[in-house]
C-alpha cells in the first residue's frame, strides 16, 4: 500500500511540475534560457529515495514528458537520465563512504 501511494504522489509531482513548467515557466526566461524543473525533480528523486529508484523513475518521467510535449521519444529520457547518474558519481566522489 505504501509504494502505491508513493508511486501515485510521485505521479501528482510530476503532473503540477509539468502543468508549471509549460505554464510559467514556458514565457520565464533569464538571457534566454529556460529553467527545467523535470531535471531538478529526478535529482531530487535520486537523492531521496535512491539509486536505484532514481534512474528507472527519471527515463519513465522523461519519456512522458516526451509523449505531452510531442518531441523526439527519448530525448529528455536521455537528459534526465543523464542528470541522474552525474549526481551519483559527484556524490560519490564527494562523500565517499
Amino acid at each position: 500500500m505504501k509504494k502505491v501511494l508513493s508511486i501515485a504522489v510521485l505521479f501528482l509531482v510530476f503532473l503540477i511540475i509539468y502543468f508549471l513548467q509549460s505554464n510559467f515557466f514556458n514565457w520565464f526566461n533569464i538571457a534566454g534560457i529556460k529553467p527545467n524543473l523535470f531535471i531538478i525533480l529526478a535529482l531530487f528523486i535520486g537523492i531521496f529515495i535512491g539509486n536505484l529508484y532514481g534512474i528507472p523513475i527519471a527515463v519513465i518521467f522523461g519519456l512522458l514528458l516526451d509523449f505531452f510535449l510531442g518531441k523526439a521519444i527519448g530525448l529528455n529520457a536521455a537528459i534526465l537520465v543523464i542528470s541522474v547518474i552525474l549526481r551519483i558519481s559527484i556524490y560519490k566522489k564527494l562523500f565517499k563512504r
